[in-house]
């Protein structure tokens, strides 16, 4: 079975075929900042700020999980690291690694490599998919077959390090945050001196804790309608739109593919023979389908055999409308305000206009065939003020770090310095040098990571 970032270079290789042919077919839609930003909700005006791409290699968005006791779980690996020595079956933590691949992704492929359920696999949060990230993950009840085969494994897109004990696995929000160290590349060089005043000003006032594009589905934007549909109870809906909606900024390449599944609609195979030829970008539609052939007309079946995108579509929604109630003009915002999905009625009254707007009001009836999405009481606080923040003008654009806590995202933090961009086309001024970000700031290194990674991290995401 290939993994995941052999299936991506290996689709890359396809996509340059596609390139070479069709050049124009991979020209991304154009698509302001204030359309994006609109799309997900979010409608506040934004100070003039430096152009800035994100992105273009994986090692230029570092994501370390800050555990709640404050160590950073560096994706360095290990120095020297000590034997354990378990009373069998145990609980086994580790460090997880990865690049390229989201954290659901990850796990899917532990399992199957480990030849175990992934619900015994525990973690605290989700960690990006275009990045370099590590977090720490709890292995359950463990024999020593499957621990002897996990000190062994050797996986292209993850390695495991840092092995420990446990009295128990980790529940989901079980962390303080992220440290988060990025490079991005600029159009030309910054004003230090405004650069450090803005920074300054974010230290002291914090900023609008919105849900970031990541949460939406990018580059199509449409989980929030996905998870819209669910809410509604429109479960076939939901199925077409997944597979042949458009979205705001997918290439024409993967456009032509979706208009083609509209047109076999219904008739799994066929679509599943458009999607084939790219099945990295198209995994979860490929999943999807492979339920779909052998229960044709089973929707509810098919959201539940694709469980964690239906769950993310749900939540998408949900913050969807956090986003809103966060930029009404005017409105004196409380420190906090509770999430959609809560098991507290009056929670869900502060959304009742939108609710009855979106034809919503009754989704907790249309969500109980998904037994996964849990109704939860949560709070969200509404200005968040980010820790240790480093930066460093280079040439080619800034390395910053800084440490965010737990579900705040670091492109909502970014869009109050830097016009972010990290889609095709290329943008011209793009610089190309790699940066050990994590050196350039004082912080570590990515050097023996990078020799681990080598293939992957030395190849550009987008170009």
């Amino acid at each position: 079975m290939s993994s995941l970032s052999e299936t991506w270079l290996k689709e890359k290789e396809t996509l340059e075929n596609y390139k070479k042919i069709k050049p124009k077919s991979f020209i991304t839609p154009s698509l302001s900042e204030k359309e994006m930003l609109s799309q997900i909700g979010i409608n506040i005006p934004l100070p003039e700020r430096p152009k800035g791409y994100i992105r273009f290699y994986f090692q230029d968005f570092i994501v370390e999980e800050v555990s709640k006791k404050g160590e950073i779980l560096g994706v360095e690996p290990e120095e020297e690291e000590g034997e354990i020595s378990p009373s069998f079956p145990f609980h086994c933590g580790a460090n997880l690694v990865k690049v390229g691949i989201s954290t659901f992704d990850a796990l899917n492929l532990l399992a199957n490599s480990l030849q175990m359920k992934v619900g015994r696999i525990t973690y605290a949060g989700l960690k990006d998919l275009n990045a370099l990230t590590s977090q720490k993950i709890v292995f359950l009840d463990l024999n020593q077959e499957i621990f002897e085969k996990i000190k062994k494994l050797s996986l292209p897109d993850l390695f495991l390090n840092n092995f420990s004990i446990e009295k128990k696995g980790l529940l989901r929000g079980e962390l303080f945050g992220n440290r988060f160290s990025l490079f991005l590349r600029t159009e030309k060089g910054i004003d230090e001196k405004l650069f450090s005043k803005n920074v300054n000003k974010i230290k002291e006032e914090g900023f609008l804790n919105f849900y970031s594009v990541q949460r939406f589905g990018t580059p199509r934007f449409i989980s929030h309608i996905l998870g819209k549909l669910i809410l509604q109870g429109k479960y076939e809906e939901v199925v077409f739109n997944f597979l042949t909606n458009l979205g705001l900024q997918e290439i024409p390449l993967l456009n032509e593919k979706r208009k083609k599944a509209k047109e076999y609609f219904g008739d799994w195979k066929k679509i599943e023979e458009t999607f084939l030829d790219l099945p990295f970008t198209f995994r979860n539609e490929l999943q999807l389908l492979s339920y779909l052939k052998e229960n044709p007309q089973d929707f509810i079946g098919a959201l539940v055999f694709l469980k964690d995108q239906t769950k993310f579509w749900t939540y998408s929604y949900a913050s969807h409308l956090f986003n809103q109630i966060l930029s009404l003009k005017g409105l004196e915002l409380p420190e906090e305000i509770p999430l959609l999905l809560s098991d507290n009625p009056v929670d869900r009254k502060v959304y009742e206009f939108w609710l009855e707007k979106d034809e919503t009001e009754y989704f907790t009836r249309n969500i109980r065939p998904f037994r996964f999405i849990k109704l939860q009481r949560r709070f969200v606080r509404t200005r968040v003020i980010p820790k240790d923040v480093l930066f460093k003008a280079l040439p080619e654009g800034v390395a910053i770090s800084f440490t965010l806590e737990k579900g705040v995202y670091a492109t909502t933090f970014l869009m109050n310095l830097f016009q972010a961009k990290e889609a095709l086309p290329l943008p011209e001024w793009v610089k190309e040098k790699e940066y050990d970000t994590k050196e350039v700031l004082g912080i570590g290194s990515i050097d023996k990571t990078k020799k681990i990674f080598k293939k992957i991290l030395s190849s550009p995401i987008q170009k």
